[in-house]
């Protein structure tokens, strides 16, 4: 409208005062033609009808459990190209189980478990709570100065010496030859004691949403993890995603996402946990699961509130259907109003017509947004 009004005044603007001073008529019915003209292009249809697309958008995503904070994330939902998926509570429940422990030099199963839980002891992530649970029952060590890095692990002090439990981060190039496919690693005194094999299950509507995308044209299905490789991949490669990236700091999640950006139309970024709150802001539509961290609900741009991903595919269609009707409305409103002003400036269009022009198609335009609300 910024841009349109001002053209529109000039071509009313010459419309009354260029014929009469080139001798081609009166100049009262000029000045009534250019009236008729402005009257006509009065850019209400267009000012008042776009936004309107977007709150009837916003309402009716509402109404499938979507919370959409604004409208440039309805445009950059229907525009992506790319959806950037967290692993853990995301396209797998969360609910993580201890499956196996191996354990290196002496040590015995339950001495390591317990040193694994004590460890944990002040940490919530899902990891730390499958450990807990594991080692309900045993006799935890009394440890101090306990520790927490993101993306690594925990750490504290037993007996004197540094206890750490965390991902394969923390190991040396050695100790990662005796690994294996394990998730979580005991490390005591620089000394690896053990190795903890978590399972974590896919969400039972996972893969069928990646499908919905991909029938949709998503062009790129992404996965993001800080979980071995050996974990993603086997994730991956059942739900049909595109490329998966594992043992992922936060930060690295971060740089991956401002990567995939640089080759796409639009990125969505969906996660749950805290950790992944930068990673929601820096996507172009950061989308959290409703029962995730509030922290990762602040930073994103929309909410699904049912705690799954069921309606994601129905919030790219309604995206989708709302800015076909903002340039549907758009291009019925420019139309009308430009066959009206040629209909004017040449003494066919009379002042009942341009308001038709203005409050007919203005009415029309709301009526045709406002269907938006009872979206199915």
């Amino acid at each position: 409208a910024s841009i349109y009004t001002p053209i529109v005044i000039i071509i009313a603007a010459a419309i009354a005062f260029i014929p009469p001073l080139l001798g081609l008529g009166e100049l009262s019915e000029w000045i009534y033609r250019a009236l008729v003209c402005l009257v006509a292009s009065c850019p209400c249809a267009i000012v008042i009808s776009v936004p309107l697309s977007y709150y009837s958008g916003i309402g009716a995503a509402s109404k499938i459990g979507v919370l959409i904070k604004g409208g440039k994330y309805i445009e950059a939902l229907a525009k992506a190209d790319s959806f950037v998926f967290d692993k853990t509570g995301t396209l797998t429940s969360g609910k993580l189980e201890v499956e196996s422990i191996t354990v290196f030099g002496g040590h015995n199963k339950n001495e390591v478990l317990a040193l694994a839980a004590a460890c944990e002891k002040h940490s919530v992530h899902p990891v730390a709570t499958a450990i807990k649970k594991k080692a309900e029952g045993l006799d935890l060590p009394q440890l101090s100065d306990y520790s927490e890095s993101a993306g690594h692990g925990t750490s504290a002090v037993y007996k004197g010496k540094k206890l750490e439990c965390g991902g394969i981060k923390i190991l040396s190039d050695e100790q990662k030859k005796l690994a294996g496919n394990a998730s979580v690693f005991v490390v005591y005194d620089g000394e690896l004691i053990g190795a903890l094999s978590v399972s974590d299950s896919v969400r039972a509507e996972s893969q069928q949403v990646i499908s919905k995308l991909k029938k949709l044209g998503v062009k790129n299905t992404v996965m993001l993890t800080g979980d071995s490789k050996n974990n993603a991949e086997k994730i991956s490669e059942k739900l049909g995603l595109d490329k998966c990236y594992s043992n992922l700091l936060p930060s690295d999640k971060l740089d991956k996402v401002e990567e995939i950006k640089t080759n796409s139309k639009a990125v969505c970024f969906v996660g749950d946990g805290i950790n992944d709150a930068p990673v929601l802001s820096a996507s172009d539509c950061g989308i959290a699961m409703g029962l995730g961290s509030e922290a990762a609900i602040e930073a994103s741009d929309a909410v699904l509130s049912s705690g799954n991903l069921v309606k994601l595919p129905d919030a790219v269609k309604l995206s989708r259907r709302v800015m076909r009707t903002v340039r549907t409305n758009i291009a019925f409103a420019l139309t009308v109003k430009a066959a009206v002003i040629i209909l004017a400036a040449f003494g066919f269009a009379s002042m009942w017509m341009s308001v038709i022009a203005d409050t007919g198609v203005s009415v029309a335009c709301v009526l045709y947004a406002a269907r938006l609300l009872k979206s199915k």
